[in-house]
């Protein structure tokens, strides 16, 4: 009779406790797309991604951003994989959408949904590569707002500072 060893455990289930194995991230998301080239132009010019590791002769280019986060791989589909046009699931965010959609609209990016509060009140628009894949996009403005300068002596004496003249 064989004794039956747990798969990915050499030592029979008597392997002292860890963590190891325990520290998952989000890697990589993928995009299936009909032209990786211009597929491309609308990632790499418009959204800002950067291509990390380029396999176009193998039908697949994998994609950052500037400010990290997970790679998205555009890739062109063998028969009976998923065909482009999907929702991607991927939620990019911006620190303003307002700001984003102005170059989206210059760009004719097609949208499927304007800025607006989705029901988890979050500021949100969904937009369309050129192979019709769904991209959400949220509103995630900076944590810590851009500090005001500090009055000085000078800026208190006049200006638009005059009811806060300080009396000698």
């Amino acid at each position: 009779m064989h004794n039956i060893m747990p798969i990915g455990d050499p030592m029979g289930g008597e392997t002292p406790e860890s963590d190891r194995g325990s520290h998952l991230s989000v890697d990589a998301v993928m995009i299936p797309v009909s032209d990786i080239d211009k597929a491309l132009t609308f990632y790499t010019e418009i959204l800002n991604f950067t291509i990390a590791d380029d396999r176009r002769a193998m039908g697949r280019v994998e994609l950052d951003l500037p400010e990290g986060g997970a790679r998205i791989v555009l890739y062109r589909p063998a028969p009976g994989e998923e065909e482009p046009g999907i929702r991607t699931g991927i939620v990019l965010a911006t620190d303003s959408i307002y700001d984003l959609h102005k170059v989206l609209v210059d760009e004719d990016v097609e949208f499927v949904v304007k800025p607006e509060r989705d029901r988890f009140g979050r500021l949100i628009v969904r937009i369309l590569d050129l192979d019709g894949n769904e991209i959400e996009v949220v509103d995630r403005p900076p944590a810590v707002p851009t500090p005001r300068p500090k009055a000085t002596e000078e800026s208190m004496m006049g200006g638009r500072c005059g009811a806060r003249r300080r009396k000698q």
